[in-house]
């Protein structure tokens, strides 16, 4: 019997499926955390459950096999170093021991990595040392990096140089006793680091010394307009707040004193296409479309005797440090920058590069196939992270991308890194407050598992449904155990009816019938709205929609009565039919969300692991499938408050 509500529905959504854009082959990375301590639920709700999620939706798009998800810890730099000097270890076994228990949260989690591994790890290190040092001698050869001496607190006590925020004493200020280096959070005053009182080292409680030292700068300014093309690119598919943080930043602008601001209107028709804004303290920014321009209007405002200032503080940032735990400058380039290590940040920008090579080593393939993920325009890289590092990777990272290639002034071509799109999430706060150790409303991943007995689907589902890519969002542990009485209930019940009836009417096999009521109009909007919303990672709406077209399920039992004989066999043989449509949409759609339940659900179903593909979406189960027992899919939620 030929359906024709289905076939016409198989035509429709095969027209939406040849729409998606597919890349070639892609990398997922999710923000790499330090390893100084156990993973937090935030870590989990920001960058790995989030990232997890997109590699399994994209493994459905282009194949397991085109797909990486790669993550390490952050070990080099002073944060590690000072940790494991307080504990009187060797930084090695203070890392080895952070990193295991990290791999095994992220595993209890079903995060599906290709590679957990470490900036300083055996199987990472040697050539992620080598990648590093070959990036640093392109960007001073291409005259992206400059020497500037500067002061920095060091520690004569443990012969360290000390990070600012390892340093406290008074406000010169407001005499505050734990003023850090040169921000005062008592009082909101910034000062220079010389004018703090009685300085401590935080470390050793010793008394650290200003000294002179040499670093490396990147200078992002010289390819701004390059920065600024691009990110206007994205204008249509980034999230809001990613954008607009990084062109306002990126806009090539000059600032100037609000008391020249009758000369300012009196030139404007002189001066390039701009735009101009007030800003605190009495001044005003005006932006210009390119570099070129904002020469052309700064020579004419200084002309009419209106002093000016670039707005460039964001391109320029010492990117080597005086830490021994780290990755050696390369000695062949600049003399004097001997013993002087690449800060942590631009090195955790290039980590996920020598991850993807250990990726591909532990497969059995060769490492250099990386390229094929990262220097490949038909290819694509997506980076999850917090909001507060979008700076680091979108401007940092597109400067140091450009800085390498042949020619700077320009997109990357073949064959070169192609800048990669960018995920931010905004902070996770607990119970209507901001998560703190000192106050103790802090939670690790382990915790909720381990101490509050839940499970990770449970976590991760939850995690999804917020409002993270729009704003801090918070996990309030009542709304919680709703959403779980939710899954627990209506939303097994969809799985587990059909199944029953099934079992207990049709001898266990998928009965021959069409699609009937809401079935066919419900599952093309999903299908659409799902490969839209996915592609964006717009996880709560979709996952709003699911649970509703989850509830068609209930709705033809209601209407149907598939488990009872007295209904009209014909009808209800149609509406089991639909059920079993209906519930393999949404295995395959829930699937990256709660994998572990949908794999009890996939099987419920006796179906193979080739079906967790977008291709299979519409495709109904066959007329005498047989079909598997019902299990325990969502757990009952536990009646005791967490």
């Amino acid at each position: 019997m030929i359906d024709e509500e289905l076939k016409g529905l198989q035509e429709d959504l095969s027209k939406v499926l040849q729409r998606v854009k597919k890349p070639k082959k892609a990398v997922v990375t999710a923000g790499m955390p330090y390893a100084n301590g156990p993973l937090h639920i935030g870590h989990l709700a920001g960058a790995h459950v989030p990232a997890d999620i997109y590699s399994r939706w994209l493994k459905m798009l282009i194949g397991p096999k085109n797909v990486l998800f790669v993550c390490g810890t952050d070990d080099h730099g002073s944060n590690s170093e000072v940790a494991a000097k307080t504990k009187n270890i060797s930084t090695k076994e203070f890392i080895d021991e952070i990193h295991s228990k990290q791999q095994q949260t992220l595993k209890d989690y079903s995060i599906e990595l290709d590679v957990y591994t470490g900036t300083s790890r055996e199987e990472t290190f040697e050539h992620h040392k080598n990648y590093c040092q070959d990036f640093l001698r392109k960007l001073h050869d291409n005259k992206f990096l400059t020497k500037k001496t500067s002061e920095q607190w060091y520690d004569p006590k443990i012969e360290m140089f000390l990070p600012d925020r390892f340093v406290y004493g008074e406000c010169p200020k407001c005499d505050h006793k734990k003023a850090y280096s040169e921000e005062c959070d008592a009082c909101g005053a910034n000062y220079k680091a010389s004018e703090l009182k009685n300085p401590k080292s935080t470390v050793s409680d010793g008394e650290p010394v200003l000294k002179d030292t040499d670093h490396w700068w990147l200078d992002m300014w010289q390819v701004t307009d390059e920065l600024k093309e691009w990110i206007e690119g994205k204008k249509k598919t980034w999230r809001k707040s990613v954008y607009l943080e990084t062109i306002n930043t990126v806009y090539p602008s000059l600032v100037f004193s609000n008391k020249d601001e009758e000369i300012f209107k009196g030139l404007k028709a002189e001066l390039p296409k701009h735009k101009s804004r007030y800003a605190p303290g009495k001044k005003i920014v005006v932006q210009f479309d390119n570099l070129a321009d904002l020469e052309k209007g700064k020579e004419t405002l200084m002309k009419n005797d209106i002093e000016t200032e670039l707005m460039d503080g964001w391109a320029h940032r010492s990117i080597t440090r005086d830490v021994s735990w780290g990755i050696p400058v390369p000695e062949d380039r600049d003399e004097g920058m001997e013993n002087k290590s690449l800060y942590v940040w631009p090195e955790s920008l290039i980590a996920p590069i020598s991850f993807t090579q250990t990726a591909l080593k532990k497969k059995g393939l060769d490492p250099e196939l990386y390229k094929e993920f990262w220097t490949d325009p038909e290819s694509n890289v997506y980076q999850f992270l917090g909001q507060d590092n979008v700076y680091f990777y979108v401007l940092m990272q597109g400067a140091m991308w450009l800085g390498t290639q042949g020619a700077k002034n320009r997109m990357p071509q073949k064959g070169e890194l192609q800048l990669t799109d960018i995920f931010s999430n905004y902070h996770l706060h607990m119970d209507g407050q901001k998560m703190s150790k000192s106050t103790g409303n802090f939670y690790t991943g382990d915790q909720f598992l381990e101490e509050m007995g839940y499970d990770s689907d449970q976590v991760r589902y939850f995690l999804s449904l917020l409002s993270l890519p729009e704003k801090n969002s918070n996990f309030d542990f009542e709304t919680f155990q709703k959403r779980n009485q939710f899954l627990a209930g209506p939303l097994n019940a969809a799985f587990e009816k059909p199944i029953s009836a099934v079992h207990s009417k049709f001898d266990g096999k998928v009965p021959e019938g069409k699609l009937i009521g809401k079935t066919k109009k419900e599952t093309y909007k999903i299908v659409q709205n799902y490969i839209r919303m996915m592609e964006k990672a717009d996880y709560p709406k979709i996952l709003f929609m699911i649970e509703n077209y989850a509830r068609i399920i209930n709705g033809l039992f209601t209407q149907y009565k598939p488990h009872d004989d007295r209904f009209d066999r014909e009808q209800r043989k149609d509406a089991l039919f639909s059920c079993f449509f209906i519930l393999k949409n949404i295995m395959i759609m829930l699937s990256p969300f709660a994998p572990k339940t949908m794999e009890k659900l996939r099987k419920s179903l006796n179906l193979e692991e080739s079906v967790l593909s977008i291709e299979e979406l519409g495709k109904p189960i066959t007329e005498g499938h047989p079909i598997g027992e019902k299990v325990d899919y969502f757990p009952t939620p536990k009646e005791e408050e967490a």
